[in-house]
């Protein structure tokens, strides 16, 4: 019995000091960064759901109320920008781990997100004035987007052998479905 106590014990301090590790391995900065990409990805969540059930029927106060969650998006990219470009320089391999491990969820998220966009198109085209206002979200999501992810790839360096590339297959991602989202709402054909 007295064994038992030990090892629980013993177990205990040890599970209490590799936490307590692996929360300074993590600069406050960083975790700031990785704490509002979590927000961007709620944000996401938010908007998608909006738009997932919208139609024409809806009509244009709707599409308001879905540009008015997109607007709260920009808001948390915005702020992600800020906290993350702070967080530039060397960070350590836990670090960019952790960012990793952060940012990994959001890339299908979003590129899912603005399929649905697309998707969404015939939609806003038969709801008047709905096509200029997404047009408008979709160029100021991505130009919030570029500023982060410049960021994000910012904050690891050549030292990281995986980070770089990972990031830079997120970016291409992003940049591919920002294109095919912007190309197809820069006319009013339906056919996206």
């Amino acid at each position: 019995m007295r064994f038992t106590s030990l090892f629980a014990t013993a177990f205990c301090v040890l599970f209490v000091n590799a936490a307590s590790l692996t929360k300074r391995a993590v600069s406050d900065q960083v975790q700031l960064c990785r704490n509002d990409i979590d927000a961007i990805s709620v944000e996401i969540k938010n908007v998608t759901d909006a738009l997932s059930v919208y139609t024409s029927a809806d009509g244009i106060s709707v599409a308001v109320e879905i540009h008015v969650r997109e607007q709260l998006l920009e808001v948390a990219l915005k702020k992600a920008g800020v906290d993350c470009c702070t967080a530039i320089g060397k960070v350590t391999d836990e670090e960019a781990d952790a960012m990793l491990t952060t940012v990994t969820p959001v890339i299908p998220q979003a590129t899912s997100a603005l399929s649905l966009i697309v998707a969404k198109k015939p939609e806003m085209v038969a709801t008047m004035f709905a096509m200029g206002i997404v047009r408008e979200d979709i160029k100021n999501l991505n130009s919030q987007t570029v500023t982060l992810y410049t960021c994000i790839r910012d904050i690891g360096t050549e030292q990281h052998p995986t980070y770089i590339p990972t990031i830079n297959d997120f970016i291409s991602q992003l940049d591919n479905s920002f294109a095919t989202s912007s190309a197809a709402y820069s006319n009013r054909t339906i056919t996206p």
